[in-house]
């Protein structure tokens, strides 16, 4: 009977050895890279912006979802866009309304193969629409959204807004 107690744990131990840990462990990974980025690309749109004597964008979680939303769809279609007539959530309106975000005005810079944070918000502000969005005195409010596609390439959003009151 003694030894029973040993052979389970080493059943157990051996399982849980064959069973590939990156498939458990990678969900968490991915939400925890995909959070260091989007905060700093907030974080770097408003230096930016207050750079160009703008206020400062408050984060908004809502539309954290709709531009997250976005950078999963466009990574599962290996596609850079504003539409995916083929995705759940097609245009920006449907992902405002699927994030719940009740807004007055909205926009969205979409971005794909920057490495980093650092260099999207660069590209974003070396583009003359992108950067309009980035400094517009009508936004209030930012998310942002990370996700790389199976080849691992990634791809960014920013959505912008300000609420209806």
């Amino acid at each position: 009977m003694r030894h029973r107690p040993a052979v389970a744990a080493a059943i157990c131990a051996a399982a849980l050895c064959s069973t590939p840990a990156p498939s458990i462990a990678r969900p968490d990974a991915r939400a925890a890279a995909a959070s260091s980025v989007t905060g700093d690309v907030i974080d770097l749109t408003n230096v930016e912006r207050t750079r160009q004597h703008r206020s400062a964008l408050h984060a908004n979680a809502r539309l954290m979802r709709a531009a997250q939303i976005q950078a999963e769809q466009m990574a599962r279609a290996h596609r850079l866009a504003h539409v995916l007539p083929n995705a759940t959530y097609p245009s920006a309106q449907d992902r405002l309304a699927a994030a719940n975000y009740r807004w007055r005005t909205y926009g969205e810079n979409v971005a794909l193969g920057q490495p980093d944070a650092r260099d999207v918000v660069r590209s974003w502000m070396h583009s003359r629409g992108h950067r309009t969005n980035i400094l517009n005195a009508d936004f209030s409010e930012i998310g942002a959204g990370y996700a790389t596609d199976t080849a691992g390439r990634p791809y960014y959003v920013q959505v912008f807004g300000r609420p209806l009151s």
